[in-house]
């Protein structure tokens, strides 16, 4: 059954069953759980070694779901595998016909007790905007932000760490095809991508040659292209819990790097209509490669991209 006064919540799980029910009842200790529809989707394992892990997450969900705090659960079983980005976005496809409007996150987040309520306040007075195609739950620890004076920032940037949009936003980004040829043609368009934060370039390049397959490097795109910004928060409504190794993409040794606390403040966010920061978009871009070990790795992806441009100049002649 639909709730009308607040967005759903779309999760997405896979074999981390101790993850996605921290992360479950991390949003339930919302005030807004209550009220608000939630809806699991779980993938298939890949292979018959994966079955055991997959159907412990499954019965956990189960169980969970005779217990939770929300207005209603649906738990959708894949009986194959997608991989993580076709069920996102056949996940969230499904969800924003139905209510226009959808709250993501992945098993790997703990929210605030304050996350719905930013989420849906966000949705709500940035719906009619159209410079605006996503909210991000989670804000990265910029020094910027230490003396910012507002709750809310904006950038060219969207982000996959508890996040939202609207049906219109994501149907736009049709979804998302891109045209490679073109997309690596374009020496600006390519900048521009990077400079939003370091190394989606390369994730471009990985996502081309089959190496990876990306939702999110595809989405971020979508947005730049649309020239749509990402509203953020000063504080963080989203931690990510997943760097110790279990997941597809984690990495323990940027845990620190990346970590945010959790706003513990009980004061409602403000929301407000001004263009993106550029100052805190400098540094977002930065951000990632402070330091030597991270420096150094920026650049060894570079090198990366810089051979396979070398060698598609030379293919075509």
């Amino acid at each position: 059954m639909s709730n009308a006064n607040y967005v759903p919540v779309v999760a997405f799980a896979y074999n981390r069953a101790d993850k996605i029910i921290k992360c479950l009842e991390s949003i339930e200790r919302n005030e807004e759980a209550k009220e608000t529809d939630l809806i699991v989707y779980c993938d298939g394992a890949k292979s018959e070694k994966g079955l055991v892990k997959v159907e412990k997450t499954r019965e956990a969900l189960r169980a969970y779901k005779d217990r939770a705090g929300f207005a209603s659960v649906k738990i959708v079983e894949a009986p194959k595998n997608k991989g993580l980005a076709k069920s996102i976005i056949e996940g969230v496809t499904e969800v924003v016909e139905q209510y226009g409007s959808v709250i993501v996150v992945e098993d790997d987040l703990i929210v605030s007790a304050k996350f719905l309520e930013y989420m849906n306040g966000a949705l709500d007075f940035y719906e009619e905007n159209s410079n605006v195609g996503a909210i991000s739950g989670y804000t990265y620890p910029l020094d910027g932000l230490k003396n910012y004076k507002k709750d809310v920032y904006l950038m060219h940037k969207g982000d996959c760490w508890g996040w939202a949009t609207w049906k219109e936003a994501w149907d736009k980004a049709s979804w998302a095809d891109v045209d490679y040829d073109a997309y690596f043609k374009d020496g600006d368009l390519r900048r521009k991508f990077e400079n939003t934060e370091n190394g989606w370039d390369l994730l471009m390049v990985l996502q081309y040659q089959g190496k990876i397959s990306s939702w999110a490097v595809r989405w971020v795109l979508s947005l730049l292209k649309r020239n749509l910004w990402t509203v953020y928060p000063k504080e963080s409504y989203v931690t990510n819990a997943g760097f110790d190794g279990s997941g597809t993409h984690s990495n323990k040794s940027e845990e620190d790097h990346y970590f945010t606390k959790l706003v513990t403040d009980d004061k409602k966010c403000s929301f407000e209509l001004f263009e993106p920061d550029r100052c805190l978009e400098k540094e977002a871009a930065r951000f990632p490669r402070k330091g030597f070990w991270m420096g150094a790795k920026y650049y060894l992806k570079r090198i990366y991209v810089t051979l396979f441009d070398l060698k598609r100049v030379i293919l075509n002649g």
